[in-house]
């Protein structure tokens, strides 16, 4: 695991699978929302894609 992401997400698992031409990747074990973008923002810079947060909801992808 690369050394710049925090400790504080020791704890997050990831489930993935396949739909046919599609990967889903479903990670779960944030201690709070605020660790859930902040991981994120890391996910989608490393694969460089852009995405975007809803205010009330999870970050989406584009």
């Amino acid at each position: 695991m690369d050394k710049k992401i925090p400790n504080k997400f020791k704890d997050v698992q990831a489930l993935s699978f396949t739909t046919g031409r599609e990967l889903v990747i479903s990670f779960e074990g944030f201690e709070d929302e605020a660790d859930l973008r902040d991981f994120a923002d890391f996910v989608f810079a490393k694969i460089k894609m852009r995405y975007s947060h809803i205010p009330d909801g999870p970050p989406t992808y584009h």
